[in-house]
């Protein structure tokens, strides 16, 4: 690592952290700090500082890449379903200190992703990108934010459906799977909105993969 090159910020906070009692904390770190290694060993290629809770109430890391970044939002928002919510801003810039814990960098990166978490918590939006031009990140914005809504109001069945149906599971199989009439799942598609939440994601990724392939390309 070092401060003239560009990284790509991931930060994120817990959503009323500070009126989390000891055993709900507890709980929190017990799932939050596997899923974050978890991520970490999976895309250990394209990270340059694994993510690590920073300040108790926010996680962060630094990648080299765009393109796995909203994935590994979904998967973090998956280990802590039913348990917390969080916000996160993605960012690309500068660190300052190449050394350290995250922490401890500081830098161009950091101080524009803190300025953006802070207006995310005046808001009612979970996330912000700024790791392009105006357009791209505004369309990442919005269609993240989209597909966090949505999915923070399916219930729990109709979440458990969509997370088997955007592994690919057919309705009749998730039915058989569940135990439950093929109706049913099919009802429960579509008042979560399974589909359109799929389709956001598969444009958010697509549009990540192309950022990533045009970075290679240019640092190739």
């Amino acid at each position: 690592m070092d401060n003239r090159t560009d990284y790509y910020l991931l930060l994120a906070d817990i959503q009323g952290s500070s009126v989390l009692s000891a055993r709900q904390a507890e709980s929190l770190m017990m799932h939050l700090l596997p899923a974050l290694e978890r991520e970490n060993l999976h895309h250990s290629a394209e990270i340059s500082y694994p993510m690590e809770v920073n300040y108790g109430d926010e996680f962060a890391g630094l990648f080299t890449t765009p393109g796995p970044l909203y994935q590994i939002v979904s998967n973090l928002r998956h280990a802590l379903k039913g348990i917390a919510r969080f916000r996160f801003v993605v960012v690309h810039g500068r660190i300052g200190y190449a050394g350290g814990s995250i922490r401890e960098m500081g830098g161009p990166v950091f101080e524009s992703a803190s300025h953006a978490l802070d207006s995310l918590k005046k808001s009612r939006q979970s996330s912000r990108w700024i790791i392009g031009d105006e357009a791209t990140d505004l369309s990442l914005t919005a269609l993240s934010n989209a597909a966090s809504s949505l999915i923070a109001d399916m219930t729990d069945y109709q979440y458990t459906v969509f997370r088997l149906h955007q592994q690919g599971i057919k309705g009749v199989d998730i039915a058989e799977q569940l135990g439950k009439d093929a109706r049913s799942v099919s009802n429960a598609k579509k008042g979560g909105h399974s589909k359109t939440v799929i389709d956001i994601e598969a444009a958010l990724n697509a549009i990540l993969a192309s950022l990533a392939a045009e970075r290679a390309s240019t640092h190739g």
